[in-house]
């Protein structure tokens, strides 16, 4: 409906002569004020108010508009016939879950790379909080009809990656030598611990043999430790319900030449210059190569490749597997990444819109007001495991991290994403989807033969209204990556459904009203259940 009224307003915004006028069309914030209000009047030259009666004039005319009006200093506020509302919501009952899809993304491809986290441990809550914001966006592409990959890139080389191996070398040497000190800088967690000792289990023989040839040994226990661990991780990332297409590894870029190839593309385009014995991606907004993570090739005596020449290359693979659009979800400590890495792909020949990134902010555990720890067994850090186990289910974990705003840190509060009453907003969502089913399992009726325009009350008008707006949440969703406004018209949703259920009844009116009202529950139920398969949140027929 946001669509369809933009665009006559833009119809009447030419017609007038007014030309393209950059204006909104937004909900009131009451419903007595209409369906939407938009400042095309006030965006324009010339007085407001009499730019306003001229759209009215028009806008009247359509068979679509009830009424316009003009408000304040110029806004104009609509309300839409009950026929154009009544007509969508006969398409949600004949489309049913399929009411939102389009065909907008056939025959296009997108990969979404999500988590990603540092493969030297399992994921805690902060990284772990990219997984339910990656799973949304690939769901709502898939959703329009994308073919989606859904993609984790391990970073499996660098300094981190040699503390690790020597981290987990140090249980295995320190038995031969107690003596021995735990590595600078390396990972002291009672994890690494853990690891090793099954890596020493699984290759007791190997390491026997090769104990003196430390090159060997060191190997053996990072090929073999960040197995294990990603084995761990796709577990961990499995109690969101989340399974990956493809995992891509750095090594496969930096060991085979294709990061040098990279680089290459970009000394013969005139991208590269060389200071202090480096070579430097030469960006346009950096002549003076300020940017030290610009680096491509480091000065030291092995003329090691920098993890921007490596990623240069990792996506110009994505792009080389064919995809139209590729969407990184990234911590906000990676925002000076964007920059950079925009630029290289333009240096490159590719236009920057292909590569949206989305950033989220940081998370902090909250119990009872306070920060809460839950103990420093596996390191300084809170795993999404230990949260599961302390009683968060799932679809909860998941509602709490999308209802966010991504670009603002948060408290994420055990104690109410554990609760199991109305207090909680994903469980009070989910309690409206079930109510239903049990609404109509009572009845055993379907609405065939529905009198939609006997739908007159108040709570139904708002119920009915507000789920015709799902297809262009979807879009918008699809364009601006905020996925918050999905868990919030869940719940918008189940806040009116309750209000409607509280105030006319079903089961008891006569059969009329009764048929009509049972069609918009169903309508309802689709759409929630949609909002909710978005979400990756189950939609349960019982509670």
């Amino acid at each position: 409906m946001k669509k369809f009224v933009t665009e006559k307003l833009s119809a009447i915004a030419e017609e007038l002569g007014f030309g393209s006028a950059n204006f909104n069309v937004e909900v009131p914030p009451r419903s007595s004020m209409g369906d939407f209000a938009t400042n095309l009047a006030m965006v324009i030259s010339g007085n407001p108010r009499e730019n306003a009666a001229k759209v009215i004039e028009l806008l009247v005319k359509l068979p679509e508009i009830e009424k316009a009006e003009i408000a304040g200093p110029g806004f104009i506020n609509i309300t839409l016939k009950s026929e154009i509302i009544l007509s969508e919501l006969a398409k949600i009952l004949e489309q049913k879950e399929l009411y939102g899809r389009t065909s907008v993304g056939k025959g296009k491809t997108v990969n979404v790379e999500y988590i990603s986290a540092n493969p030297t441990g399992p994921l805690h809550v902060g990284n772990a909080r990219s997984g339910p914001i990656g799973a949304a966006i690939a769901n709502v592409y898939e959703f329009l009809g994308y073919d989606v990959t859904r993609e984790y890139y391990v970073n499996d080389v660098g300094i981190q990656i040699g503390k690790f191996e020597r981290s987990l070398a140090y249980w295995y040497l320190v038995k031969a030598n107690p003596a021995l000190e735990f590595p600078e800088g390396g990972y002291p967690a009672a994890y690494i611990k853990e690891t090793s000792e099954e890596v020493q289990k699984n290759y007791a023989d190997k390491l026997a043999i090769i104990a003196n040839n430390e090159s060997e040994m060191l190997k053996l226990f990072r090929e073999e430790g960040l197995r294990l661990m990603i084995e761990k991780i796709k577990q961990d990332a499995k109690l969101l319900g989340i399974v990956f297409d493809k995992f891509s590894y750095e090594s496969e870029f930096s060991e085979t030449g294709r990061s040098k190839e990279a680089i290459e593309k970009l000394k013969q385009l005139g991208f590269t210059a060389e200071k202090d014995g480096a070579i430097w991606f030469k960006r346009p907004d950096d002549a003076n190569l300020e940017d030290l993570e610009s680096v491509l090739v480091k000065s030291d005596a092995g003329k090691t490749l920098t993890y921007f020449a490596n990623d240069i290359s990792y996506h110009l693979d994505k792009i080389g597997r064919g995809f139209d659009k590729i969407i990184d979800v990234w911590g906000a400590n990676s925002s000076g990444h964007i920059p950079r890495m925009k630029a290289a792909m333009k240096a490159l020949g590719y236009s920057e819109d292909i590569l949206e990134i989305v950033l989220y902010q940081f998370i902090r555990l909250t119990k009872a007001g306070k920060s809460f720890s839950m103990g420093k067994r596996l390191g300084n850090f809170v795993t999404l495991k230990e949260v599961i186990e302390a009683g968060v289910q799932p679809d909860a974990y998941k509602y709490f991290i999308l209802s966010q705003n991504l670009n603002t840190p948060f408290d994420f509060d055990i104690d109410l994403a554990a609760d199991r009453s109305e207090k909680n907003p994903v469980f009070y969502i989910k309690y409206a989807h079930a109510r239903i089913c049990s609404i109509l399992a009572k009845t055993g009726e379907d609405a065939a033969g529905a009198d939609l325009s006997l739908l007159t009350n108040e709570k139904e008008v708002s119920l009915m209204k507000e789920i015709i707006k799902f297809p262009e949440i979807v879009s918008e969703v699809a364009i601006d990556f905020q996925v918050q406004s999905l868990p919030h018209y869940a719940y918008k949703i189940a806040k009116l459904f309750h209000d409607f259920y509280g105030s006319c009844r079903i089961v008891d009116e006569a059969v009329e009203i009764r048929t009509a009202r049972l069609a918009l529950i169903l309508a309802t139920k689709s759409v929630l259940k949609n909002v909710l398969n978005l979400c990756s949140i189950e939609a349960p027929d019982k509670m």
